[in-house]
């Protein structure tokens, strides 16, 4: 099983390698895992269960010696089967609860939300961290509705125990925000991926969140 680390780390990097090409993909992967204080979501939909065991070897193999927590999107069979840290929920995924009877406690679940509301009751049945949003425009959320604004991360806080993660439109410049409002950390896809040198995106999400993370 990969390694948990706690407190958890306050870069949350999730997988599209739709947006490079799978080979550009691993070869970013490859660069940016040195990098302290991530964990990865790998998050690939559109795969059959054999390509995405295989991709999630892949990346396991990148990220293992790094000591960098992989998470696997809604599969649970996958994260047994692959040794993975554990698995990331989506809102239409089971039952917290359900899968935290799957897996028992060694394992990290993660959950979306798109309320503040929402936190407290995954808590309470099982997740070890929350991923809200859109706190920030972003078209990739826009079917979750209206962004939230920092002041959910906020709510979010208030509400529960557990790190609360900030995503949808996040770059270095808003991370203060969502930090002063209490977030554990933030979710990123395309301004790691798109960038134009992602290593250098990921050293100034790190040098940001350390200010608030030391």
């Amino acid at each position: 099983m990969s390694v948990i680390t706690n407190p958890l780390p306050p870069l949350y990097v999730v997988t599209d390698r739709l947006r490079t090409g799978e080979d550009r993909f691993l070869s970013i992967l490859e660069d940016i895992v040195p990098e302290q204080g991530m964990m990865i979501q790998i998050r690939e939909k559109d795969l059959d269960t054999r390509s995405l065991r295989r991709f999630v070897e892949a990346v396991h193999q990148l990220a293992h010696p790094f000591r960098v927590p992989c998470l696997i999107n809604d599969r649970v069979d996958l994260v047994l089967a692959t040794g993975a840290a554990g698995v990331h929920l989506r809102a239409d995924s089971m039952p917290t609860k359900e899968a935290r009877k799957c897996l028992g406690d060694g394992y990290l679940i993660g959950k979306s939300i798109h309320s503040a509301e929402e936190a407290l009751p995954n808590e309470q049945e099982g997740a070890d961290f929350v991923v809200l949003g859109p706190v920030y425009e972003t078209p990739s959320k826009r079917q979750y509705g209206p962004p939230l604004g920092p002041d959910a991360i906020r709510e979010a806080v208030r509400h529960c125990t557990i790190p609360v993660y900030a995503i949808g439109g996040l770059t270095p410049a808003r991370v203060e925000y969502v930090m002063a409002a209490g977030a554990a950390g933030v979710a990123v896809i395309s301004s790691i991926f798109q960038a134009a040198s992602p290593r250098e995106a990921v050293t100034t999400y790190s040098t940001q969140l350390c200010q608030w993370r030391p």
